[in-house]
């Protein structure tokens, strides 16, 4: 009886939380910050200029945490670039933020890929710390307001990418 008991104790639980575990997709776990204000920043193009999130309110905004070795970065960069030429006449801001990477790998890959959304640098992570990025690609999608309305985790794809940005723009 006591090895019964022992078991249920200690042995079922563990079991129970292993199976909750291994059987959930991570992409699918909701980001806390939906639904509330996104986290403000002041951070550095490659150029030297300084962005703000708190400039771009009133305008839909886009950012996507990147890396040039993380190789689902490059998979949806040409998407990237499309997606910059077409928002950026309809007033929605897109940006790109550097995660764990250096300046001159981003201006190497720029120039081998083809430019796209503006870099931003993110020294020290704290914009990514402040949004809870986990791993690239991360992209949140943030309203008029500077409220985070939906977060994707992993690769974009052209419905996930235009669907959101037209519920921003609504």
């Amino acid at each position: 009886m006591k090895k019964l008991i022992l078991f249920v104790v200690l042995v079922l639980p563990i079991v129970a939380l292993l199976y909750f575990s291994l059987t959930r997709n991570p992409r699918e776990l909701p980001s806390a910050l939906i639904d509330k204000p996104a986290p403000d920043f002041a951070l550095q193009t490659l150029d030297g200029a300084t962005v703000t999130l708190a400039s771009l309110k009133g305008h839909p905004v886009v950012i996507n945490f990147w890396s040039t070795w993380c190789g689902t970065c490059l998979g949806e960069h040409r998407l990237i670039r499309q997606a910059y030429q077409a928002m950026e006449p309809k007033g929605v801001a897109l940006y790109s933020i550097l995660y764990e990477d250096t300046p001159e790998n981003a201006e190497k890959f720029m120039n081998k890929y083809g430019k796209a959304a503006p870099v931003l640098l993110d020294p020290g992570l704290k914009t990514a710390i402040d949004y809870g990025v986990v791993g690239v690609p991360e992209t949140f999608f943030i309203d008029k307001e500077g409220i985070i309305r939906y977060k994707q985790a992993g690769m974009l794809t052209p419905d996930i990418l235009w669907g959101e940005v037209e519920e921003l723009q609504r």
